[in-house]
């Protein structure tokens, strides 16, 4: 057997934010390819909670932990520092920033790498909570000051890291994939009839109000009486809020899902004619990476962490006016879908976590 010298811890508990479940199957994913990438002599280590199901890895050199605590008691448990001294020594990797960290001597042996994977908490707390988006800013805050890498999943959010905590910080970049869970699956089109989807429909992930701008979208289909029927990706417990807001000449034509798990996600995004982001803001874009690696092209109004992500696989409009004619437009024409399409699915070869697992590698053997 294969004799392992160093390993790569990766936190397996995420943030509990919305992305929360998209970031747990993300850090398995990166576990199976930390593995595959491993230098001889290494290996990696997944840290989950007690009350958590283990997942399985094929690899003999990815091991599953699991902590002597509950998922939920993280959060408070992790803001000391005596609760990292386990760690002491270690190569440790965090995918949110729900990780413990305490000061180190230089020559102790210790390396935390640990990533920002969003910046709603100071672009738009509301989006989050109060709360968690407090708690967000008190552990990013706790990397700044203690971590040896600092990362950001886009430079968009290492933008923001950088406004909040001087020019001067050091944040990396490190590019995430799509769960594979929201990878295309042949069982997508069943999962999507027992939603209840349309043949054909647009998607967006937006919410309202100001960041949200869900709004804008309702103005579009009141526009265009014939377009095609608009799903909106939300949660179970933002939907009846979330419905009270359909204005009423919408509710045939706005459909709210939830599915129960992230293949349902995965389903629902690949079988979209168009993902739609009118947001300001977006959480970790897990969605938008589903949706390029299905070859869905996307629209959106300009928000800088989106228009990164996509690049050309496209299309970015500046107004209420323009977004309602390249909808119309785009639903009008199989040919430029197609080609947007292409582009799209070229562009999702940029995002793979072996490719993020090889730059971890790297990272950490640089430090």
């Amino acid at each position: 057997m294969r004799r392992i010298v160093a390993t790569l811890t990766l936190i397996g508990e995420p943030f509990p934010d919305v992305d929360a479940p998209a970031h747990a199957a993300a850090v398995r994913d990166l576990t199976r390819a930390v593995a595959e990438t491993a230098p001889r002599g290494c290996g990696t280590r997944l840290l989950i909670a007690r009350d958590r199901t283990a997942p399985e890895f094929d690899s003999a050199i990815a091991q599953v932990e699991s902590l002597p605590m509950r998922a939920g008691a993280l959060p408070r448990l992790w803001r000391t520092g005596a609760t990292a001294r386990p760690l002491d020594g270690e190569f440790v990797h965090a995918s949110t920033p729900l990780v413990p960290l305490r000061s180190r001597r230089e020559d102790d042996g210790s390396q935390t790498s640990v990533l920002v994977p969003h910046a709603l908490a100071w672009q738009a707390p509301e989006l989050m909570g109060a709360t968690l988006a407090r708690q967000y800013r008190a552990f990013v805050r706790r990397a700044v000051r203690l971590a040896d890498v600092l990362l950001a999943a886009d430079h968009a959010t290492a933008t923001v890291l950088q406004e909040q905590y001087g020019a001067d910080l050091a944040v990396q970049v490190l590019p995430l994939a799509p769960p594979s869970e929201y990878l295309p699956a042949d069982d997508h089109a069943a999962l999507r009839a027992a939603l209840g989807l349309p043949p054909r429909y647009l998607l967006t992930t937006a919410t309202t109000g100001e960041h949200g701008r869900l709004e804008v979208l309702f103005d579009t289909l009141l526009a265009d009486l014939q377009l095609l029927p608009l799903v909106v990706l939300t949660t179970e417990s933002a939907r009846e809020a979330l419905l009270s807001q359909v204005p009423l000449q919408l509710r045939e034509r706005v459909q709210l899902v939830a599915p129960e798990d992230l293949r349902g996600t995965g389903a629902v995004i690949a079988g979209a004619e168009l993902l739609l982001m009118p947001q300001a803001v977006i959480g970790t874009g897990y969605e938008v990476l589903g949706a390029l690696a299905a070859g869905i092209p996307v629209v959106h109004l300009g928000c800088p962490a989106v228009a990164e992500l996509i690049l050309d696989a496209g299309v970015q409009v500046s107004s209420q006016e323009e977004l309602d004619r390249t909808i119309t437009r785009l639903t009008g024409d199989p040919a430029e879908v197609e080609c947007l399409r292409v582009l799209a699915q070229d562009r999702a070869k940029s995002f793979s976590w072996l490719s993020t697992a090889w730059q971890l590698w790297e990272l950490h053997a640089n430090l």
